[in-house]
């Protein structure tokens, strides 16, 4: 039975992460853009939930893995796709040049940047600015490292969490007191920190170890733990950025990751006991069905909403940026735009395994 706690949790991490990269003005938005930072480290531990199952023996832990990967690298090669066809298609709507968009984009040292980091402007250019494909790129890694490394994938769960998450927040420290530049690269660089090996592997690995020590069955009280630490994760991570501003990963994202786990976890385990918590309300059916059926392609196309959003604006009220209404409902209808994008996609899809079900009958 599908977890839909997990599936709500989905639903407000995708949304929230708008906001990263289309911001309420003033305060609200730094700290709604705080808040958000958890939601990417949230979508690897999930899916490092759904790894492999507790039986599974490494050949099956492989098979389910290489079906992963596949599915992933599709993905990742469609929506890339979209994204550099949009960008192409912008470029030559503001008369920037085809040449200078390829040799910008699709060179050796941006190359370098997408293998090494995840990043660079192969995923990214200053037509859309935000490189948010770098999940889908990261999550191929994980999916292909714990494929090579399956047989010892369980016995190395713990200890990779723990030692890539300290280096992460090691990392950060370095970022904001001593900005060292290793290699002739700047540490500061987001992309130094925020990548496969340093967010991608340990909070993966972080959702699979804690299913399979099925953890909420060794706690007394999961749902209340699992609720004051996602509490403690939003209040730590408000003082965090009082205090040292914007980062990556808070150390309040990773409370809050873990709460959510370990709730979420407690859903899982109260449906197999057949214990399941009921749907209280609508907003809640909505919350589960936009997870479950809307929020990746909330995630993969919100750039492109927010980057035409404001070609559209930029060429027709390009004055509304100084209005502060205006500016509070910009965040507004982007999320709206998205996922409208989002439940028409998905409506296509539906009305198109249906007619092949229908086709093959």
């Amino acid at each position: 039975m599908r977890n839909k706690t997990f599936d709500k949790i989905k639903a407000v991490a995708c949304i929230l992460v708008i906001l990263i990269h289309c911001k309420f003005p003033s305060v609200i938005g730094d700290l709604f853009e705080a808040l958000a930072r958890f939601g990417v480290p949230m979508f690897f531990a999930i899916a490092g939930v759904y790894l492999a199952k507790k039986n599974d023996d490494i050949t099956l832990v492989r098979k389910g893995l290489s079906k992963k990967l596949k599915k992933t690298g599709i993905i990742t090669l469609k929506i890339w796709g979209v994204y550099t066809v949009y960008s192409f298609i912008y470029a030559m709507a503001v008369h920037y040049g085809a040449a200078a968009w390829f040799h910008e984009k699709f060179n050796l040292f941006e190359f370098s940047r997408l293998i090494l980091f995840n990043s660079g402007k192969f995923i990214y250019d200053f037509t859309y600015a935000f490189d948010h494909l770098w999940y889908l790129f990261a999550l191929i890694y994980v999916y292909g490292l714990c494929y090579i490394f399956a047989p010892v994938m369980k016995t190395l769960s713990k200890p990779l969490t723990f030692i890539l998450i300290l280096f992460l927040y090691f990392g950060e420290f370095l970022q904001l007191f001593y900005p060292i530049r290793p290699f002739g690269i700047s540490v500061s660089v987001w992309y130094v920190i925020r990548n496969w090996l340093f967010v991608g592997i340990p909070f993966t690995m972080l959702g699979y170890w804690m299913k399979q020590d099925e953890v909420t069955l060794k706690l007394e009280q999961p749902l209340t733990l699992g609720s004051a630490l996602s509490v403690t994760g939003v209040f730590l991570t408000f003082a965090e950025y009082k205090i040292f501003g914007s980062v990556e990963v808070y150390f309040g994202s990773l409370f809050l990751v873990v709460g959510l786990l370990i709730v979420g976890l407690n859903a899982e385990q109260r449906t197999h006991e057949k214990r399941p918590d009921a749907e209280k309300g609508r907003p809640a059916k909505y919350l589960a069905f936009t997870g479950e059926n809307l929020s990746s392609n909330i995630y993969y196309f919100h750039v492109i909403a927010i980057s035409f959003f404001g070609f559209v604006i930029d060429r027709t009220v390009p004055d509304a940026y100084a209005n502060t209404l205006f500016m509070y409902l910009r965040p507004i209808f982007v999320i709206i735009i998205t996922i409208l994008i989002s439940l028409l996609l998905y409506m296509v899809k539906f009305i198109t395994v249906n007619s092949n079900k229908n086709l093959r009958k």
